[in-house]
């Protein structure tokens, strides 16, 4: 199925933007990362969901920016009031008139059937590349529909979705540029030559200014300025007219918030801007200046808070007891947020069932009981701290395993050495019949031998981690707190080759089979790996924009946790762990551990008929989500359900750890899992889609700080440099990033100052927010 190439946001909008959400959802749409191949029917369901879009493809934000189009749109808003109003029904019959026939038509957010406004999809057989091609396209487009917003004509133009009615014209609908370019080019007229000017719609390019000037009120201000009037109905009428001097001559129109000057010497009308340029001989950009910097108050909010996300803690309460309490305890005596502590405790009971048990979603549906946990974290947050403190009954039990086993090893050594010794006794003899036996009997006996326990490893290259499960019946547990490993599978020692295949194929239980040279062949029919990895935040931002790490689905299989840091308000004084909770948690995962891997077929746990009903909801709001919240994260978000299903299999054999497969899961259990999975579900969206403006919070709360200890309210962008200059920002241009951030936030606003011809700003001021810098 044909698909087309355009700018999407990710997120859907279900009412009109603010301005304030305007400035962000540009910033989104134009993001290259946000560049989509979409089908027809996908690009009619984000536009019914409320998602903007760009029909071009750019390299940057600007119109400069241009690449290439393929999508083009007509937003028809009937704002002219010298024309009369068009519905959908006669646009279209026009589009057949012309052989042009749109893919899509939908009504606009601010659609009535009063004031009828909605928008055309086009789409080219071909991808024009040519910008001079692209801007006679839209001229034709435009030129045939006169109660078109002829401000839409710039090339980075964005177009917002709606909450209103989509209509799927017709999916096949192309049409070529030679059918365009049949179309007589009709001139639009000068300043001046219809009831609305031409400049006035020139303004609503910029969607910001566009929503000042709706909401100003213009009643008012003409009231002040030109005395008595009358009302009938939509219409205002003044005796006086300060545009051209006369009497009756002047109208204001309520539905439209514009004013009309019926004047025998020159008739003008428009909004505010084209007032103030009638009235006051202003230019377009002086008109611009004085209505944003004098005749709008300047409206305030309560700033948003500065932080990367609002994230959630972890759910410690959907815990079984026994590591719920011991959980709790641990953050309490550590001073540190629950999160680590409770994945901790997960990680390490994935570690004592992992290949010993698996669990069934479905029909023919099995998930292996083994997780990837990455937590991030700054470096001093305790992560060393707490891991010594949760592994040291895991490490108690490897000692004493092996030192159960030590003599046996011994024995079997000894034998293993007896054997040798008389193989090469009977090759001395010729005895090749008696060595062959000998020989296959000490193979067999190297097979099946005891070795010493190893449940957990550390930083290790994937080479050798593939030995360590072929020494330890396929399994093993990775921890570590610094982050190196993801260097290894990159390559860092092996020539920059990645090599992530055992990591990939120990997660789903796919066999491994390694052939090297020199070396005998290790075979692994089902591996199960367990990961407990922390990181400081720039190994996350590496790992999720690694190509090759992402395409093969290694970020997709981690559950990711970034715990809020308590660093600089921890307690010195902290409660100890009580002995009775350690003593319970050890227990469990000694029992746990103790259980035996299965010689003959995994034993299966089962979901009881509430955790299947609780599951099979879980499982079909995720596949719908894949469609609009993460389907920029479908990597991860495929295996979102896999994940609870493994989550509820771990919490299943803490409260039934004698015998857990002989127990169905209960729907309680799923609940519960369904929980700690959404809790996972909201950091692997931030990690997804947060990564990488680091740099810039950490520039805007240095500003804000900056800011807050000087007495000025409004400051120039050179000012703010001068304040503010450090290792941060070498010029002034480098804050422009984390000025656009305070502005988003509600702490700045933006006022920009014309030159006296108009057009292009002079100079930019910063105005502070009174809310909170007047505190």
């Amino acid at each position: 199925m044909a698909k087309v190439r355009l700018h999407i946001d990710p997120r859907g909008v279900d009412a009109k933007p603010t301005e304030r959400e305007w400035g962000r959802i540009s910033k989104r749409v134009l993001n290259p990362a946000n560049i989509k191949e979409v089908t027809v029917q996908q690009l009619a369901q984000k536009i019914r969901t409320g998602h903007t879009i760009c029909p071009a493809v750019l390299d940057g934000t600007k119109a400069a920016d241009w690449r290439e189009q393929q999508v083009f749109m007509v937003d028809i808003d009937n704002a002219d009031t010298g024309q009369p109003q068009l519905t959908q029904e006669q646009a279209l019959s026009i589009c057949e008139g012309y052989g042009l026939t749109p893919v899509i038509c939908y009504q606009t957010f601010s659609h009535s059937s009063q004031r009828p406004k909605f928008r055309l999809v086009f789409i080219m057989e071909d991808v024009v590349t040519d910008p001079n091609v692209r801007r006679m396209i839209v001229e034709r487009l435009i030129s045939i529909f006169p109660q078109s917003d002829k401000a839409c004509t710039n090339a980075n133009r964005l177009f917002l979705g709606t909450n209103k009615e989509v209509v799927l014209h017709n999916k096949n609908a192309r049409i070529s540029v030679e059918n365009i370019l049949a179309i007589p080019h009709q001139e639009q007229p000068a300043d001046g030559d219809t009831p609305k000017n031409i400049v006035s719609l020139e303004l609503r390019r910029n969607p910001e200014l566009e929503a000042q000037i709706e909401k100003f009120d213009f009643l008012s201000y003409l009231i002040e300025r030109n005395g008595p009037y009358s009302e009938s109905g939509n219409t205002v009428s003044f005796q006086n007219c300060e545009v051209c001097g006369h009497k009756n001559n002047l109208r204001y129109y309520k539905d439209t918030n514009t004013f009309y000057c019926f004047s025998s010497s020159g008739e003008v009308g428009g909004s505010i801007i084209d007032y103030l340029m009638a009235t006051e001989g202003l230019t377009v950009g002086q008109a611009i200046d004085k209505f944003t910097n004098e005749l709008c108050p300047t409206e305030w909010d309560t700033p948003e808070l500065l932080e990367e996300y609002s994230l959630p803690s972890f759910p410690v309460r959907q815990l079984p007891s026994v590591l719920r309490d011991y959980v709790m305890a641990v953050s309490e005596n550590t001073a540190t947020a629950v999160d680590m502590p409770a994945i901790a405790a997960l990680a390490l009971v994935a570690a004592a069932v992992q290949g010993k048990f698996i669990i069934e979603g479905k029909s023919d549906y099995y998930e292996q009981l083994n997780l990837y946990f990455l937590i991030i974290a700054k470096s001093g947050e305790r992560k060393s701290s707490i891991i010594k403190t949760m592994t040291k009954a895991i490490y108690q039990y490897e000692r004493e395993e092996n030192n159960r086993r030590k003599p046996m090893i011994a024995e079997e050594e000894a034998q293993l050495n007896r054997w040798r010794a008389q193989i090469e006794k009977y090759e001395r003899k010729d005895l090749r019949e008696e060595a062959d036996n000998l020989r296959r009997e000490c193979f067999a006996l190297e097979q099946r031998r005891i070795r010493p326990l190893r449940l957990i490893a550390d930083d290790t290259t994937p080479e050798a981690l593939t030995s360590l499960m072929a020494d330890n019946k396929g399994i093993i547990t990775v921890i570590s707190t610094e982050g190196g490993l993801f260097d290894i599978f990159n390559g860092k020692y092996s020539s920059n080759v990645v090599s992530i295949d055992p990591v990939l194929k120990a997660y789903t239980g796919d066999p491994i089979r390694v052939d090297r040279k020199g070396r005998e062949a290790e075979s692994i029919d089902t591996p199960a790996l367990t990961m407990l990895l922390s990181a400081q935040e720039s190994v996350l931002e590496g790992l999720l924009s690694n190509e090759a790490f992402r395409n093969r689905g290694l970020t997709g299989r981690f559950l990711y946790s970034k715990p809020k840091s308590m660093m600089g308000h921890r307690q010195f004084d902290t409660p100890a762990i009580p002995n009775n909770l350690s003593e319970n948690y050890n227990q469990i995962l000694l029992n746990l551990f103790a259980l035996p891997y299965p010689d003959n077929g995994v034993p299966l746990i089962k979901l009881g008929d509430d955790a299947l009903e609780f599951y099979r909801e879980f499982s079909k709001e995720i596949e719908g989500r894949l469609l609009t919240d993460l389907e920029d994260m479908s990597d991860w978000g495929g295996k979102c359900a896999g994940a609870a299903l493994r989550i509820a299999g771990l919490l299943h054999c803490v409260e039934h750890c004698a015998a857990p497969d002989k127990t169905l899961v209960s729907g309680r259990t799923m609940k519960r899992a369904t929980k700690i999975t959404r809790y996972f579900l909201k950091h692997a969206q931030y990690a997804y889609s947060v990564m990488g403006a680091d740099k810039t919070l950490h520039e805007a709360k240095y500003i804000l700080r900056r800011l807050e200890g000087q007495p000025k309210r409004e400051l120039t962008k050179s000012g703010i440099y001068h304040l503010c200059r450090s290792k941060y920002f070498k010029k002034a241009d480098d804050m422009l990033s984390a000025l656009d951030l305070l502005i988003e936030y509600g702490y700045l606003k933006k006022r920009v100052y014309y030159q006296a011809t108009g057009g292009r700003p002079k100079g930019d001021g910063y105005l502070l927010n009174p809310l909170y810098f007047d505190r």
